[in-house]
């Protein structure tokens, strides 16, 4: 959200990554936080992100080294020694571990977290894109370790950027849109309940594949959206995340009670472009169907035959400019969108409609704040001219922010411009500017 200072730029130590480091090591020790503007704070803060990048790379060769004495001295346990050693919990112990052995297959990706160019999510994400593949096609992704590792660190890539790239690779390697990988996740759906002994809660945990994770989550933001927008108990939590967490839990219970509004057939979005819908994917398809939810075409279009189509035109810089009435087949779309749906309220309704969220669903695929990547279904409307200063419930006048960012526009007063072809600038009060971001388009482009 800020500028960024010289801090995390080019050091003057050259090209020796060891004196770069401690350069970063040094300005980030004496920095004098009390008195710092936003500029100098950001840089600081990127020099810490290098710092902790470059200290996981060398906890990468740390744990390594535990795997080879484990092997040979069995009395070692690599898991154990990083818990004992960090104060970590079990759990964590085993993952740092566990990101160190997938490491040994991924040398260039690793010195580039080494270096603090990348994150050990990277390694994370670029481990879990190999194991996700039949084991015939994980040397063809390996292969491409290396390009993908510097043009992540080139391009300053996020983790969210680098795992669209994986995901991009691998349905190319797979050549069946992920048919056959559907297919293993429905294998290895499961759920577990248990009560914990110490504190009486009942737990759930459950893995689903992707097809019936969507219906439910679609389900359970259908039902979250009646229970935030309704009066509110005197148990549910005042704290923001707490409250969503405690409404998301009794938004589940009146699934499965039997007690949700609208019974019978919940509202789920699947936003895909016609080109693809019709004849696959292609390098500039729009799929998006919930928050980290991938699924084949062929599977998609099934969905369709039992479900209904809301057909929305949007221009070349991705914003909606009609949107049709919801149909039940897909031949009728073009007569849906000669009727279309009024995107414009005015002050005759506070809230967006299903109509309104609808369109904004089709235009972005998360929060539009730059970076945020809280998926559309879970944020609200924010009106850009505020309701209580006579702003109209207009798409043009609405945009998706998550709570936290909505919370943070309210608090600290931020100002925000919304271009005619929805390019946003957000600036604090003082005038300074916080964010820019494109036309909603940019978004959706294919790594």
């Amino acid at each position: 959200m800020a500028a960024v200072s010289s801090g995390s730029g080019p050091d003057s130590s050259g090209d020796d990554p060891g004196a770069a480091l401690l350069a970063r090591f040094e300005r980030v020790v004496r920095a004098d936080a009390a008195n710092a503007h936003q500029a100098d704070v950001a840089g600081w803060l990127a020099d810490v992100a290098s710092l902790t990048r470059c200290l996981q790379g060398r906890e990468v060769d740390f744990n390594q080294r535990l795997h080879q004495l484990s092997a040979m001295e069995p009395g070692v346990d690599p898991g154990a020694i990083n818990a004992a050693a960090t104060g970590r919990s079990a759990r964590a112990a085993t993952h740092a571990t566990e990101r160190a052995r997938a490491a040994q297959e991924t040398p260039e990706l690793k010195a580039q977290v080494s270096q603090g160019r990348l994150s050990g999510e990277h390694l994370d994400a670029f481990a879990a894109a190999v194991t996700s593949l039949e084991p015939h096609l994980r040397p063809s992704l390996l292969a491409l370790e290396a390009e993908l590792s510097q043009r992540a660190a080139a391009t300053q890539a996020t983790v969210e950027q680098f795992r669209q790239w994986l995901q991009h690779e691998v349905r190319a390697l797979e050549a069946d849109d992920g048919k056959r990988r559907l297919e293993r996740q429905r294998r290895n759906t499961r759920l577990r309940i248990w009560a914990n002994p110490h504190t009486g809660m009942v737990h759930l945990a459950g893995e689903f594949d992707p097809e019936t994770g969507a219906v439910l989550h679609h389900r359970l933001a259908s039902q979250l959206e009646t229970r935030f927008h309704g009066e509110r108990p005197p148990e549910c939590p005042t704290d923001p995340l707490g409250a969503h967490h405690w409404l998301q839990a009794h938004a589940l219970i009146d699934l499965v009670r039997g007690a949700a509004s609208g019974a019978g057939r919940p509202e789920m979005i699947v936003v895909i472009d016609q080109r693809t819908f019709e004849h696959g994917r292609h390098a500039e398809s729009q799929v998006d169907c919930g928050p980290g939810i991938e699924l084949p075409i062929a599977t998609i279009r099934a969905i369709g035959q039992r479900s209904t189509f809301v057909p929305v035109v949007v221009n070349r810089d991705g914003v909606v400019i009609r949107q049709g009435t919801p149909v039940a087949t897909y031949e009728q779309i073009v007569a849906s969108l000669e009727r279309p749906v009024s995107l414009v309220h005015g002050r005759g309704r506070r809230h967006a409609s299903a109509q309104q969220r609808r369109a904004l669903r089709a235009m972005y695929r998360t929060c539009a704040i730059p970076g945020c990547g809280r998926h559309i279904s879970t944020v609200e409307a924010h009106h850009i001219r505020f309701w209580e200063h006579g702003g109209h419930t207009d798409l043009h006048n609405l945009l998706p922010l998550c709570r936290h960012h909505h919370d943070r526009l309210h608090a600290e007063k931020w100002r925000v411009h919304l271009g005619t072809d929805r390019s946003l600038t957000v600036r604090a009060r003082d005038g300074t500017t916080l964010c820019r971001a494109g036309p909603p388009r940019a978004t959706w482009d294919v790594p």
